[in-house]
């Protein structure tokens, strides 16, 4: 009878540990961290090493998907490697992964004059002479104003029309170039911005991205993801152990930081307990995520921040050919110049719906000599990822064919893949930008993006990094590297 008594009381006993802990596992078996980061991109990363390197190393990283990276995403392609996701080193002069990364040798400039690469139908109306000349540059550069983009205070869109009429008012611009050239540099803004569209994009917020010194485009001879071996030390035999305290395949779905202590619960069941938590997600995830995941409910203006804050797609394609069947001499890029005219008769023709009219440009991988790199945003980036690769071949072939078929024979593509951060759930998209409606709301969402939660108003339990949450260097790997340190940094100082 005893013993009968004594095993009642047992099973109360565990019956209580799992109500009170919300959870099967016992409180002596839990696993519990001083730090635990929610997501393994570069932000995660740099948080994570910069935490080791400082004595910390009581941390887990629990990443959604199978790989380190995030956005950083280089991958075989044939015998080739692409990048699905970041390309460039943007700048040098302050830029915190070209000063990491410069010393290795694994850099360089990539060069090349974009105003040679304009190319229009051959019974075009435009006059690509006048585009190539000045027109086209002189458009770009109305991007490059943020004095005047600040004073504006209005949509992206709104700012370039008013200052792009008038440029050509009084300069004897045809339509069909004007509007061509106005058409293909809204597109290289809106990749470069990751806005689909730009009258959602704000002029205010543009002008308060900061450009380091130097080119904008440095490129990596052996792939981006030569920098995440760099930030761990693998080059210089030290390396540290981010990925042996990175929990894959883990995907958060409730963050509890009632109190001092954080409990994150993943969708697998797993629970796991920290005094700090950083979260890197991408605000594609928060915006799609936050007003569920968090317990108690995140601060109204951070959810307003997370809100209000742009963040679309932009993706690659990527097709291989049987030869090299362009000129060695040849431009770097293929940007094509649409008339209204020239766009409705393609669409008329088109086998394949007409879509490719929103591409933006292809340009030449250096090192790998039969692949081209094409890019599209917004509406027709979605709409890539649900094509068969043998309709995506074929509208780009048939894009090509269009523009330089009558001047170069074209040869067979064997093989093609492209980018599909929209309908990846663990990214949702591309990359911020600051919106017409962050613009209004009087303050820098970004800084209140990094606010972190507090207990007792001096304890940081939940914190929040990510380029999205860089007021200066959003959309950028060094942008979502400084706050992964910003971060750490903060919990180092507490």
């Amino acid at each position: 009878m005893e013993r009968i008594l004594s095993l009642h009381f047992l099973f109360a006993v565990m019956f209580f540990t799992i109500t009170v802990n919300g959870n099967t596992e016992n409180a002596s078996t839990r696993e519990k961290y001083e730090v635990i980061i929610v997501g393994a991109g570069i932000s995660g990363i740099g948080a994570a090493t910069h935490l080791l390197n400082n004595n910390i190393s009581d941390i887990a990283i629990l990443e959604a998907s199978n790989r380190l990276g995030g956005r950083v995403y280089t991958a075989p392609f044939g015998d080739y490697l692409i990048e699905y996701g970041a390309q460039w080193v943007h700048g040098q002069g302050g830029n915190p992964v070209y000063k990491i990364a410069e010393p290795y040798n694994f850099l360089y400039v990539q060069t090349w004059n974009i105003t040679k690469g304009l190319v229009k139908h051959s019974d075009s109306k435009i006059n690509t002479s006048v585009a190539s000349s000045w027109l086209f540059e002189e458009a770009l550069r109305f991007f490059d104003n943020g004095n005047d983009m600040m004073l504006c205070n209005c949509s992206l869109e709104y700012y370039f029309n008013s200052r792009f009429n008038e440029l050509i008012k009084n300069r004897n611009v045809d339509e069909y170039t004007a509007q061509a050239v106005a058409d293909q540099a809204r597109k290289c803004q809106s990749v470069q911005d990751g806005a689909g569209n730009l009258d959602e994009e704000g002029s205010w917020g543009n002008s308060q991205y900061f450009v380091p010194n130097g080119s904008l485009t440095v490129a990596w001879k052996t792939g981006y993801h030569s920098f995440i071996n760099m930030l761990m030390g693998k080059y210089e035999g030290k390396e540290l152990p981010v990925e042996q305290k990175t929990k894959f395949n883990k995907v958060v779905q409730t963050i509890n930081w009632t109190g001092n202590e954080v409990e994150i619960t993943c969708e697998d069941g797993s629970h796991y307990f920290a005094d700090h938590v950083i979260v890197t997600v991408s605000l594609g995830v928060l915006k799609f995520s936050a007003k569920k995941m968090f317990n108690p409910p995140l601060p109204d203006n951070k959810l307003t921040a997370i809100e209000s804050l742009g963040f679309d797609v932009v993706n690659k394609i990527f097709i291989q050919f049987e030869t090299h069947w362009w000129p060695l001499d040849f431009e770097y890029n293929l940007i094509f110049l649409w008339s209204n005219e020239d766009k409705q008769r393609f669409k008329t023709e088109s086998k394949y719906g007409g879509w490719a009219t929103e591409v933006i440009s292809f340009h030449f991988v250096e090192n790998q000599p039969r692949i081209l790199e094409g890019w599209v945003t917004g509406d027709t980036a979605r709409l890539i990822e649900t094509l068969s690769d043998d309709e995506l071949t074929g509208a780009v072939i048939e894009l090509l064919n269009w523009f330089v078929g009558n001047e170069y024979s074209i040869s067979k593509p064997i093989n093609i893949t492209r980018s599909s951060w929209a309908s990846n759930h663990f990214i949702r998209g591309s990359y911020s930008f600051r919106t017409v409606k962050s613009d209004r709301l009087g303050y820098s969402a970004s800084d209140i993006l990094a606010e972190p939660l507090l207990f007792n108003k001096t304890n940081p339990v939940v914190l929040f990094a990510g380029e999205a949450s860089n007021d200066k260097s959003f959309a950028t790997v060094h942008g979502a590297l400084e706050t992964g340190w910003r971060e750490a940094a903060r919990i180092l100082n507490f």
